[in-house]
């Protein structure tokens, strides 16, 4: 009875400090989710061109909303301070015992980082990297409670742009719509430069590069009739053969409803705002077209990102950053490759890369003599895309995603 009664006790001893280690696991992941999504959300405010102070408070709201959801009692925020303008190191308490940290760099290997810059020396902004790091954070003690022992977890995360895609890329998300590229050899960006305006959608296919019958530079994905929903954001399938199907058709109607929900205008495809959210900054830019066919504007994506980055804007209720920059296939226009003679619905061309297109101003309501529906296009070498297969070799520009890195400073905490 003595030798049962004293491997009792041993046996409930270890059953109590396993309550206590499952305790800890589960916790800990709950905290590593917590600080993985406030991660991913300040990357995302920082791809936008939002200050650091804003960045490192996208996150902290995102730490919020997580610690008040079911089951996240412990790791709630008591404390109600918000971040101050700071350089590339900020920290808060978030209660008693809990601090967070958000770190700034241009590299996702160093943290924290001396020669963080939000611009380089040109004006443009630079890639920025965001960790978030919880520490701290207290949690009821159970059998450790009766030697004293108290129990915390604490999380790290680091998020920032992809490497870019590449022609070999498996793509998806794209808009239905193509252009033709200048250098068919530039698998990087077609010949295009920043700042470059296109044609994404001419109103008379005799005016369009592809130079076949009835293309008005509209792709056919899976069917022209779904072409609105897919230029509003929807279309959710993967282009991985490397060449792309045109589509005969204007379709006025459709390519109005799909863009311009971009603008946050809703007036028919019966698409709403919770499903294709407007952009955080709608202004649009009046276009000019020279006898040459030169295209000017009077604002430019450098514009629409200054004037967020200083606040000289209106958030568009509901908005999300980067709706007007656009995914779009760039073609060899120069070879089809379609069936038959490839007039038509047979077109068919490869894809040389993706080019990322701001979206100028909204698509006309129809193609009409007095108002052909012609969409402007401003090309920029860099913009977010929701899916796609990214090489691992990091690259300056191009099509990238916002994803977590390996945070180089954790050591299991």
């Amino acid at each position: 009875m003595i030798i049962f009664t004293l491997a009792l006790t041993v046996l409930l001893g270890f059953a109590a400090l396993a309550i206590d280690m499952n305790h800890v696991v589960l916790n800990k992941a709950r905290v590593q989710n917590s600080v993985d999504a406030a991660a991913l959300a300040a990357a995302v405010v920082a791809d936008s061109g939002k200050t650091t102070q804003e960045i490192a408070n996208a996150a902290l709201d995102s730490v919020k909303n997580y610690s008040s959801s079911a089951g996240n009692s412990e790791i709630a925020v008591t404390q109600n301070a918000v971040f101050g303008a700071g350089g590339s190191s900020l920290s808060l308490p978030l209660s008693d015992s809990a601090t967070i940290l958000i770190q700034f760099s241009n590299d996702p290997t160093v943290f924290p980082s001396s020669s963080f810059q939000r611009k380089n020396a040109s004006g443009e902004f630079n890639d920025v990297y965001v960790r978030v790091q919880v520490t701290g954070v207290a949690l009821d003690g159970f059998f450790v409670g009766l030697f004293n022992v108290n129990k915390s977890v604490s999380a790290s995360a680091v998020a920032g742009p992809s490497s870019s895609v590449s022609s070999s890329s498996e793509l998806c998300n794209l808009v239905p719509m193509a252009v033709c590229a200048k250098d068919s050899s530039d698998d990087e960006f077609g010949g295009y430069s920043d700042g470059d305006y296109q044609v994404l959608k001419e109103s008379s296919w005799k005016d369009s590069d592809f130079n076949t019958p009835g293309n008005f530079q509209l792709l056919n994905f899976t069917g022209i009739n779904d072409v609105a929903e897919q230029l509003a954001g929807g279309y959710d399938g993967c282009l991985s053969e490397g060449s792309v199907s045109v589509s005969t058709g204007v379709k006025g109607g459709l390519v109005k409803d799909g863009l311009n929900t971009r603008f946050g205008d809703y007036q028919g495809h019966n698409m709403s705002e919770s499903d294709y959210p407007p952009d955080i900054y709608i202004k649009q830019a009046n276009i000019n077209t020279d006898d040459d066919g030169n295209i000017t504007s009077d604002f430019t994506y450098v514009d629409y990102q200054q004037d967020i980055a200083d606040g000289n804007y209106t958030e568009e209720s509901g908005g999300v950053p980067g709706r007007r920059l656009l995914s779009v296939p760039i073609i060899d226009c120069s070879n089809n490759i379609g069936s038959g003679n490839g007039s038509g619905s047979n077109a068919e061309f490869n894809v040389v890369s993706v080019g990322c297109f701001f979206l100028s101003k909204k698509a006309p309501s129809n193609n009409s003599q007095n108002e052909p529906q012609i969409v402007y296009g401003e090309f920029n070498s860099d913009c977010l895309v929701n899916n796609a297969t990214f090489p691992t070799t990091p690259s300056a520009s191009g099509a990238y995603k916002i994803q977590l890195y390996k945070d180089p400073n954790s050591s299991g905490v």
